[in-house]
């Protein structure tokens, strides 16, 4: 285990994995999560302004939420995110399902490809073969 300093309270502690949060900003931010999300469970239509009143949790730390896909707005809410990639509502995450399934098969593409020049690599080398030369003795 390593020691790092909480990003919010500035505390050494043992961290583990995950965010850089001491156990107990963690289990603050995890209250506020629920707390939000009670929120909007009850309140489907409010704005990002009344949830940050009600709840007194900033809007950072609510669009955090949202961009980790650990809270999804209705289709309909006027609290909004906007894809990273083409700028598209989206209602959680960080990428529209059309720009999910591009990057997906990009990637995919890329591995595909390294796949096959490995494959290629290995089949030229499997088709090499050594001489040894003869050893010519004199006598």
């Amino acid at each position: 285990m390593e020691v790092k300093i909480c990003r919010n309270c500035k505390k050494m502690f043992q961290y583990i994995t995950g965010p850089v949060l001491c156990p107990r900003c963690k289990q603050i931010e995890e209250e506020l999560f629920l707390k939000v999300k009670e929120f909007l469970r009850e309140n489907p239509g409010a704005t990002l302004y009344e949830v940050t009143k009600v709840t007194g949790v900033s809007a950072a730390l609510i669009e955090k939420f949202l961009r980790q896909g650990r809270l999804q707005v209705a289709i309909d809410s006027p609290i909004t995110l906007n894809c990273e990639r083409c700028g598209k509502k989206v209602v959680t995450g960080k990428y529209c399902n059309e720009c999910k399934k591009e990057i997906t098969d990009e990637l995919t593409g890329a591995k595909n490809s390294i796949v096959a020049q490995e494959q290629a690599k290995n089949d030229q080398h499997a088709k090499m073969r050594f001489l040894q030369s003869d050893k010519v003795s004199h006598q």
